[in-house]
């Protein structure tokens, strides 16, 4: 589609995003611009691009995959059509932003938290005392937050939280949280009359709230066919914790592990497992009936690795997935950073990472840092706000189709990753024509920003020695003009080339989220 048809972004400020890539990276860049071709407006937006369109332009059409074996089989041509996409791409460019929140009068908003660890472990887990009702609050809050920024009318006593409260297995927990609501009046008529729902979840909670919410649509609690509903989860255990923490720390704790809800944790490791089984079947049921799935994990977490916390196994039109970066961490433009949030981005348009995620994600375990993320991420506003846009600025799977779109998964197991992959896996994305195709300017800026990388630990220096051979990749010279006069900020480089900001992390992007 030629540029003139693009969204308008909102201004942006100097505060910088915490949650990568933001709202605008995403849906205000290509392929979400598009509509989707099975529409009327997509088939005429599609014919008038075809006509008019610059050379210079980015094409819907896919290139030809290399038969080299840099690129792999993608899913984005079956996903592309079904991606929810905004409102204001089926034309209502003044006020389709403003469509799915006067569509809403009601909401619900469940806070699930996460494994109560017990002695020394808190200090790696965090503590999960409140933080059921703190999940809810913040949800809420931000619900809130953007129905009065975009002075859409919303009742006082609009919003109803679920703050609920139990230890033990996956299992347990689910069965007590909904008889809870199940046997609670009041939340079974404002889920009953709900035209949203958010389950925030966090840690273990995020499998207790995907079976949680699975169940409430199977007894007919929630109505799926009137009723908008979003799982957001921070750090989701959804394929175990890191592999060396069973060893590391149950040779110490070895008497707490023993506990059932300690061990299950690593069930999770591996797809086969009962519990995992479980947990896919309620996935599954999610996604059919038009559930929106935003996981967000951290790039400094010591728990949960980042493949695990963003389900990476699993690919499916309806899910988005962001990454958390604490700025007291990482600088504003760490090479790490802009890599794995690129891999984020092509996973978001139904493109292959080549596995690069999960080579990454023992890279930047938290032990490297400072490790606190695991429990920081859920204090930011800009995952709430994520979850909030999703799910009332982009129009229904339903809609759009994605809820017919089967839940695509991999096999994993617990095993230690060969580090002799890395560089291959970066070689293969780097040179990936489909991902050239798209992501030409982010991946000329990744290897600019490699070739400046000065790394202090040696853990850092030696993953800098490990991805050497990314000097070696060809950095696209033919490129599409993304940039849009009104909006970009550019930072200078050597050559004095301008950056795009709609780069999801070489500039943090910024809009109404940095705001919370």
């Amino acid at each position: 589609m030629p540029d003139e048809v693009r969204m308008p972004m909102r201004p942006r400020d100097a505060t910088s995003s915490k949650v990568l890539p933001t709202f605008e990276d995403t849906f205000e860049r290509p392929p979400r611009v598009w509509p989707a071709r099975t529409t009327l407006w997509g088939r005429a937006a599609n014919a008038l691009s075809s006509l008019f369109q610059n050379p210079n332009d980015i094409t819907r059409e896919l290139p030809k995959q290399s038969e080299s074996g840099a690129s792999v089989p993608h899913l984005h041509a079956q996903h592309e059509q079904a991606m929810p996409r905004t409102y204001q791409i089926l034309g209502d460019t003044r006020f389709g932003h403003l469509r799915g929140y006067r569509q809403v009068k009601k909401v619900v908003v469940i806070g699930v938290h996460g494994w109560n660890a017990q002695s020394v472990l808190k200090n790696v887990m965090g503590t999960t005392f409140g933080t059921s009702a703190h999940f809810a609050a913040k949800m809420a809050e931000s619900v809130r937050h953007h129905f009065q920024e975009l002075q859409v009318p919303l009742d006082d006593d609009a919003i109803t939280t679920m703050a609920v409260q139990y230890d033990g297995r996956v299992g347990p927990r689910t069965e007590h949280y909904f008889e809870t609501i199940a046997s609670t009046p009041a939340w079974r008529k404002a889920l009953g009359e709900a035209d949203a729902v958010f389950v925030a979840a966090h840690s273990q909670g995020s499998i207790v709230a995907t079976l949680l919410l699975a169940r409430l649509l199977d007894e007919g609690l929630m109505d799926a066919h009137r009723t908008r509903m979003c799982l957001l989860t921070m750090c989701g255990i959804f394929q175990g914790p890191f592999v060396h923490l069973k060893g590391s720390i149950a040779s110490s704790y070895i008497h707490y592990f023993e506990t059932g809800a300690a061990r299950e944790l690593f069930q999770f490791q591996s797809s086969d497992t009962p519990i995992s089984q479980a947990q896919q079947t309620a996935y599954r049921r999610l996604l059919a009936a038009g559930v929106k799935c935003v996981h967000v994990g951290s790039v400094d977490d010591n728990v949960v690795p980042l493949y695990s916390a963003l389900y990476s196994s699993a690919a499916h039109p309806s899910i988005l997935r962001a990454v958390y970066v604490d700025e007291a961490v990482y600088p504003r433009q760490d090479f790490l950073i802009q890599l794995i949030v690129l891999c984020v981005a092509v996973r978001n348009c139904g493109f292959h990472d080549h596995n690069l995620l999960t080579l990454l994600s023992a890279s930047v375990a938290g032990s490297l840092y400072t490790g606190a993320g695991h429990s920081l991420l859920y204090d930011e506003p800009a995952v709430y706000s994520l979850a909030t846009r999703y799910l009332l600025e982009t129009y229904s799977p339903r809609t759009s189709g994605a809820q017919d779109i089967p839940l695509v998964t991999m096999p994993h197991a617990p095993q230690r990753w060969n580090p002799y992959e890395l560089p291959w896996g970066l070689r293969g994305l780097l040179e990936d024509d489909v991902i050239r195709h798209f992501y030409a300017k982010d991946i000329r800026a990744v290897i600019r920003a490699f070739a400046a990388w000065q790394p202090m630990t040696k853990p850092l220096k030696e993953l800098q020695w490990r991805m050497s051979p990314m000097g070696r990749v060809q950095v696209p010279t033919s490129e599409p003009d993304q940039q849009d006069q009104e909006t970009t900020t550019a930072l200078d480089y050597d050559d004095g080339e301008a950056v795009d900001t709609l780069h999801p992390s070489v500039v943090p992007a910024v809009g109404r989220a940095a705001k919370l």
